[in-house]
């Protein structure tokens, strides 16, 4: 979907302190290989006090401090969330609202795995557009991967999870950006991947840690790996060639290309090759000191982006989600302004 009025007006994040790689393959929590393949050199871990909602709560202050937007004008919450937040049977979005807005605007929580947040940019934009009264959204993704629950070294190929908190505010008022265009992929046919032939369970508590690789196994009993993998390269080019066509660029004219927290091999493989996207021009370089943030990647590399004064009026930025399920979003911003909060 194209846009004419919808803006980006702000992002910010809140990040755990990373830990060395290095020290997870020196006592064989992840084997050295695969460090090679991911090129991933810090991975940012959670401590005490930093559950999901804890992290979010700073990371959605942050953004809508910087949005120059009242608490007052946000119409509507959006939270994003891959991993357990803590209690069960609780609204958490309930929760964001009250710690963030005082209690203005709806809340809703949103699944779509790692492409929760960016999933999110579509209904909060139809949920803005619906009424001339209302001014901005507030989109908030946070995540945590710790053990038992999850092994953040081997739950999936290709990557390591990382725990934080990123989110973003749109407005119809205006922002350091435009959104120029958005578009969301769907291909259901590949949700087996990530759920194998695992029976449903009235609970998971005995089946820790997750564990991804086990179930796209079990998955290539009864399908086909290979033709799995084309149909995700499929869906994630066809959502960047509708979302550049409909903003009307050339993805070779985006200064920054925004990626999900891959490691290198498993980015290039499903992500720039497809794309003909050479690795310098995306922000992997920056997520190679994070790791995989579940749905908070996009929005934490934009902070980033913005923060250390890599944004400037004029750029083009094109942002990739990719989310199990399966799902792909792609975003298209131009840069009006840099950022008052750049360094």
């Amino acid at each position: 979907m194209r846009f004419d009025e919808l803006y980006l007006a702000a992002a910010g994040s809140y990040l755990p302190a990373a830990v060395p790689v290095d020290d997870a393959v020196d006592d064989g929590r992840y084997d050295d290989l695969e460090q090679v393949d991911s090129g991933q050199q810090e991975v940012t871990v959670a401590g005490p006090g930093q559950s999901p909602p804890e992290m979010a709560v700073p990371a959605a202050r942050t953004a809508l401090a910087r949005s120059r937007h009242r608490p007052d004008e946000v119409d509507l919450l959006l939270y994003a969330v891959t991993t357990h937040f803590g209690i069960d049977g609780w609204n958490a979005g309930s929760y964001l609202c009250r710690e963030v807005t005082g209690g203005s605007g709806v809340a809703f929580e949103i699944g779509q795995q790692s492409n929760g947040a960016m999933a999110a940019i579509e209904l909060a934009a139809a949920y803005l557009g619906a009424s001339p009264d209302r001014t901005a959204a507030l989109i908030v993704a946070s995540d945590r991967f710790p053990a038992p629950r999850w092994d953040r070294w081997r739950t999936g190929w290709g990557l390591v999870f990382a725990d934080g908190a990123a989110a973003a505010v749109l407005s119809r008022r205006g922002g350091f950006a435009r959104v120029v265009s958005a578009v969301t992929v769907s291909d259901p046919e590949l949700e087996g991947i990530h759920r194998g032939s695992m029976p449903f369970a009235p609970t998971d508590a005995e089946r820790f840690p997750v564990d991804f690789r086990a179930r796209s196994i079990d998955y290539g009993v009864t399908a086909s790996l290979d033709e799995a993998g084309k149909r995700v390269v499929a869906g994630m080019r066809e959502a960047v060639e509708r979302a550049t066509a409909e903003a009307g660029i050339d993805l070779d004219r985006a200064r920054h290309v925004v990626v999900p927290g891959f490691g290198r091999a498993l980015l290039v493989r499903e992500c720039l090759e497809p794309l003909g996207i050479p690795l310098e021009r995306t922000t992997w370089s920056w997520s190679a000191h994070v790791g995989h943030l579940g749905a908070a990647d996009q929005f934490a590399a934009l902070a980033y982006l913005g923060e250390s004064g890599r944004l400037d009026a004029g750029d083009t930025v094109v942002l990739i989600g990719v989310g199990g399920g399966f799902n792909w979003t792609c975003v298209v911003l131009d840069i009006l302004d840099r950022p008052s909060w750049a360094a």
